[in-house]
């Protein structure tokens, strides 16, 4: 593990390590990924306002969670730390009228991204840069908004990661972090170097993988000059999406093998598809969804919401907006 004040050389051997090893898994053709995901290729947790939601449904449910909890204006600035293929930095540009920077370390995703934000006449508005998270040079207090869904699983050392956050965020700037942790019994185990074949696997599937617990996550924003607004426990909503994914892409399967992708490829997505269900259901896997504000020391603090209702989705609100 890399620790905090590691030399610029292990950093820098890091940082090529972690980028052949998540690009592995991410350079895979996007059609393949479009084999299973929704239309937005959220590759990521999604949102169930009814458990009957589509995928399409509550993969719109979790974009405008996100965007409500980021309190997202208009002009504003974006960051979108592993941004994917761009699913949330076009949600932001096109509903919100904001300006969004995604930064990825897969060079596909970031041609993909690019390629559709000139297609959708988004070119001044939503970019990806093929960025590690380690080697963000942005300028200081640059962004409004610092938004990552389902990175922080490829990031050693996190307090680096959110400390060059706090660097580039405005102050009062909000920041949001999504992504699975293990419960602290089993990453304990891990710390005591007892592993597991699933952890194994895990990396072997993904590249590379560094599932942390809740809490280590909340001390390192913590550490960062980051507090912490709302925490909020979505594992649920993380097993119906992987069920929803599962299907579609036992669904596609004629299409997918030999087609975009061998056959050796697609069983291995299916067993581990297979595996992260039970591991929800099992509390092995579990995923968090924490909204902070970077602290400005010594200044008035914003008058922050009293409640919050205004960060969550309600079913017959929501219903009533979608038919409208």
């Amino acid at each position: 593990m890399l620790e905090v004040g590691s030399s610029s050389t292990d950093i820098r051997d890091l940082i090529r390590f972690q980028s052949e090893a998540v690009s592995s898994h991410y350079d895979l053709p996007p059609k393949f990924f479009a084999g299973f995901l929704g239309p937005r290729m959220a590759y990521s947790c999604a949102y169930f306002i009814d458990e009957n939601d589509t995928l399409d449904e509550a993969e719109e449910n979790k974009l405008l969670l996100t965007a409500k909890k980021l309190d997202l204006r208009e002009g504003e600035l974006l960051l979108d730390i592993g941004c994917g293929w761009g699913s949330f930095i076009f949600y932001a540009a096109e509903k919100f009228g904001c300006r969004a920077i995604g930064i990825t370390v897969s060079e596909e995703q970031a041609a993909f991204v690019n390629r559709i934000s000139e297609e959708r006449g988004l070119g001044d508005r939503a970019r990806a840069d093929v960025v590690h998270v380690y080697d963000m040079s942005y300028p200081a207090r640059y962004f409004d908004k610092i938004v990552t869904i389902g990175a922080i699983e490829h990031m050693d050392n996190l307090h680096l990661v959110f400390s060059k956050s706090s660097e580039i965020l405005k102050d009062d700037g909000l920041m949001l972090v999504h992504g699975m942790t293990k419960p602290w019994h089993d990453r304990e185990e891990e710390l005591q170097g007892i592993t597991s074949e699933v952890g194994e696997l895990v990396k072997e599937h993904f590249g590379i993988g560094y599932w942390k617990s809740l809490w280590e996550v909340m001390e390192a924003l913590e550490k960062s000059d980051f507090e912490v607004l709302d925490h909020e426990n979505i594992t649920r909503h993380y097993q119906l999406t992987v069920e929803r994914w599962l299907e579609r892409l036992q669904e596609n399967e004629e299409s997918l093998i030999g087609k975009v992708i061998d056959e050796e490829k697609y069983r291995e997505f299916l067993v581990f598809m297979a595996g992260y269900i039970v591991g929800f259901e099992t509390s092995h896997t579990l995923c968090n969804q924490i909204l902070c504000r970077k602290i400005n020391y010594g200044e008035i603090r914003p008058a922050l919401p009293l409640t919050r209702e205004n960060i969550i989705l309600s079913p017959r609100k929501e219903r009533l907006c979608k038919k409208n």
